[in-house]
């Protein structure tokens, strides 16, 4: 791991080196439930649009992402 460090530093201006250390490596296990929760998160947001596309205009009010996620407001 140290020589790999070192190689790091001592080609870090080299594009391609520079290329690959700004990108984020993450575990596969940890990759795969973020991809599988954007997935979910897509379905649910297309879900919602149909259900407002095929219903009375007003009956499904519009919530925003943020405000979906507060849990309670302190007075």
């Amino acid at each position: 791991m140290n020589y790999n460090q070192k190689l790091k530093e001592k080609f870090q201006y080299h594009p391609k080196i520079r290329r690959i250390a700004q990108h984020r490596h993450l575990p596969k296990s940890i990759f795969c439930q973020i991809k599988e929760q954007r997935i979910m998160r897509e379905a649910r947001r297309r879900k919602e649009l149909n259900r407002r596309k095929h219903s009375k205009p007003g009956s499904v009010p519009f919530v925003s992402e943020r405000k979906k996620h507060i849990v309670a407001v302190v007075k």
